[in-house]
């Protein structure tokens, strides 16, 4: 398993910036979450930003040039900020797949052909050569940690691996044979050696073997494997795009807030 750091891209914890009601995660459910949104990123632009977990927000995002936006819920935020001190907002349009062009450029660096698997909070997705697919996450089998805490780690460990594999042996059954490498993106911030530190599903933070222990499970053990995480695919895919400029906050838009910076 290779830990994969695109060039040019600076990842960020965004999800829980401060606001005075809380952070931002908790209003996403919320009507007037867009102007809520343009409020918190206008303070990350003048370098007043503060998340819960890491503190002040780095200062090489103040003073960010465009916005660049992706995911599911991007659309629905777009008018909102299309306004702002920044001064471009773009909207991925391929949204729902906004890390498969980022994850075929990968592979390509790496001399591989193969698949994109974009592991959400929500839902899996797989992609490759015009084909993908997707997977929702079943809350029965998959609760969010905040909803379950009595529930077994091991069991949800063994649990998303089986999500995984299955995921895989289904898209194998479109596709006709296997990978040459899977680049895999993770909704959680990563160590250097591609560990996640945690996420919604129960017991995905400190989980080394998730995605080689998957991989073997779906009978892919030969496979390579590229990780990182979802915000940083989708920011090497927004590279791509050339209308998109450098100094660009990369935003995935979906269960939650995941960000990154084309710096």
């Amino acid at each position: 398993m290779i830990r994969v750091r695109p060039s040019g891209i600076f990842p960020l914890e965004l999800w829980d910036l401060c606001l005075g009601t809380g952070i931002l995660w908790d209003h996403m459910s919320q009507a007037d979450f867009g102007g809520v949104l343009k409020h918190s990123l206008t303070q990350v632009w003048e370098g007043q930003g503060a998340t819960r977990s890491e503190g002040l927000v780095p200062e090489c995002v103040r003073g960010f040039q465009g916005l660049y936006l992706a995911g599911g819920g991007a659309e629905s935020v777009l008018a909102s900020l299309q306004e702002g001190p920044w001064s471009r907002t773009h909207l991925c349009t391929a949204s729902h797949f906004a890390g498969d062009a980022g994850g075929h450029f990968l592979l390509g660096q790496q001399g591989l052909t193969g698949w994109v698997l974009d592991l959400g909070q929500s839902a899996l997705k797989i992609s490759a050569a015009g084909y993908q697919q997707t997977w929702p996450r079943d809350l029965t089998r998959l609760p969010l940690r905040e909803d379950r805490l009595d529930t077994s780690v091991a069991d949800q460990r063994a649990e998303l691996r089986h999500f995984i594999a299955k995921a895989l042996q289904s898209f194998l059954h479109l596709m006709g044979r296997r990978p040459d490498g899977l680049v895999c993106a993770l909704p959680s911030r990563l160590d250097d050696l591609g560990i996640p530190e945690g996420s919604s599903y129960i017991g995905m933070g400190g989980d080394a073997s998730l995605l080689p222990e998957a991989l073997v499970l779906a009978g892919f053990g030969q496979t390579q494997l590229l990780v990182l995480n979802d915000a940083e695919l989708a920011a090497t895919s927004a590279l791509l795009d050339p209308l998109v400029q450098r100094r660009t906050l990369v935003l995935t838009l979906g269960f939650g807030v995941g960000a990154a910076l084309i710096t």
